[in-house]
């Protein structure tokens, strides 16, 4: 009887370890950019957002017929930008250095849902001309 008690018990402490453990991981998770009240912001805005692109985005030789590629990266809690993923490429190196210039980024400014800094998660839209 005392071991039947005792493996419940164990048991019983386990499922409850293992429910704080997914809480934690819910709770870190990203909200989207859309979803928070207030968004997190690259110094200056949005308009000096694309005018760090443009000037460090480098061209690497591309003879696509152009297009929209796509990143998604993170912005912290303290505004630093990590997990930077080309969601789409369009090939011949422009993902990678989308993926370079964007982890360059200057600290944002934190996104905050119901009063709490939380991580946002943020996915940008480059469009590339044609280059031929």
């Amino acid at each position: 009887m005392k071991r039947i008690l005792l493996s419940a018990i164990t048991l019983f402490i386990v499922q409850f370890a293992s429910a704080q453990a997914n809480t934690t991981m819910i709770d870190d998770a990203p909200y989207n950019y859309e979803d928070v009240e207030i968004r997190p912001e690259f110094p200056g805005g949005y308009d000096a957002f694309m005018k760090f692109i443009g000037t460090n985005f480098k061209m690497p030789e591309y003879e696509g017929n152009g297009g929209t590629l796509k990143v998604a990266f993170i912005i912290e809690i303290d505004g630093t930008v990590t997990n930077v993923k080309v969601v789409k490429d369009l090939g011949e190196g422009t993902g990678p250095e989308a993926k370079r210039v964007i982890s360059m980024s200057p600290r944002w400014s934190s996104g905050e849902f119901r009063g709490k800094k939380v991580r946002v998660l943020y996915e940008l839209p480059i469009k590339i001309a044609s280059q031929g």
